[in-house]
């Protein structure tokens, strides 16, 4: 374990009192989450919600914890965009307005999961450009990496170029979509290169704030998988920039008391150049 993550001696703050490393025996998920702001960042522009926890709350915190009691299980992670467009106050106004919402996407019926969520991206849309219009920033905006999880089956949804994976039996599957203009090029065919050294891999499409004139906005839904023995990691780009789908089902394949630290620390040693927030979620066996 790394001695310092980002800046801070005491890197991290535990959302909830009495919830580092709590696994209660009535629990059938096992949730890790971790924020950090990184080694470049002045600031963390990264929130989550964690489904038993809340949100994010703090630059940078650590948490695992064993969650129950619910059908089904909501998670989340968005990056605010950065620079002077206010981009930790969308992010925070995105897991804010899921957390509002929490409620009804765990009771709607499954036919009808899509549609909530658009529901509440549109809300999150809306109070992203009202905030912007506030602050006089021009466009702010943040991603959205999405997981429900309901009698063992995964649903995925997403806006920008964070990400949900699905890892099991030493293979790490990649179930969300980026929404950037590289990741589009490719799948048009106009590019070939390796995306990362593309100077569009960071060019959002479409995200939550994009919409200022409330046209209507659609998450992108994938296809549900079983979650049975694997692991469902959903992350911010700086997991992804910083380490390859390699060395993460690397780190989900070894054995961990925490394993969104473990990827945390390994996106740091390799240069922690953005903030990063991973969650990590499996079945209690």
């Amino acid at each position: 374990m790394l001695r310092l993550f980002g800046k801070k001696e005491e890197p991290y703050v535990s959302i909830l009192a009495g919830t580092d490393d709590d696994e209660s025996e009535d629990g059938e998920l096992i949730v890790s989450a971790v924020t950090d702001v990184g080694f470049v960042r002045e600031g963390n522009e990264d929130s989550f919600y964690a489904d038993g926890f809340g949100i994010k709350s703090e630059e940078s915190c650590l948490l695992s914890k064993a969650v129950g009691g619910h059908i089904r299980y909501i998670f989340a992670v968005c990056d605010g965009m950065g620079g002077e467009s206010y981009g930790e106050l969308a992010s925070r106004i995105a897991v804010t307005s899921l957390s509002k919402r929490a409620e009804i996407l765990r009771s709607v019926d499954i036919s009808r999961l899509h549609s909530a969520v658009n529901d509440f991206a549109n809300a999150a849309n809306a109070g992203i450009c009202r905030m912007a219009g506030q602050k006089k920033c021009g466009r702010s905006g943040s991603t959205l990496a999405m997981v429900c999880i309901d009698n063992g089956m995964v649903y995925s949804f997403n806006l920008g170029d964070s990400r949900v994976y699905y890892y099991s039996g030493g293979k790490l599957t990649r179930l969300s979509q980026d929404h950037t203009l590289a990741a589009q090029k490719l799948r048009d065919g106009e590019l070939t290169a390796e995306i990362r050294s593309s100077s569009d891999a960071h060019k959002l499409i479409t995200f939550l704030g994009v919409d200022d004139d409330e046209m209507g906005l659609t998450a992108y839904a994938h296809e549900p998988v079983e979650l049975g023995d694997g692991k469902v990691l959903i992350c911010s780009d700086g997991l992804t920039d910083m380490c390859s789908d390699e060395e993460i089902a690397g780190v989900l394949g070894e054995r961990h008391s925490n394993y969104s630290e473990a990827l945390a620390e390994k996106a740091l040693t390799k240069g922690g150049w953005d903030n990063v927030t991973c969650i990590v979620i499996s079945k209690k066996l």
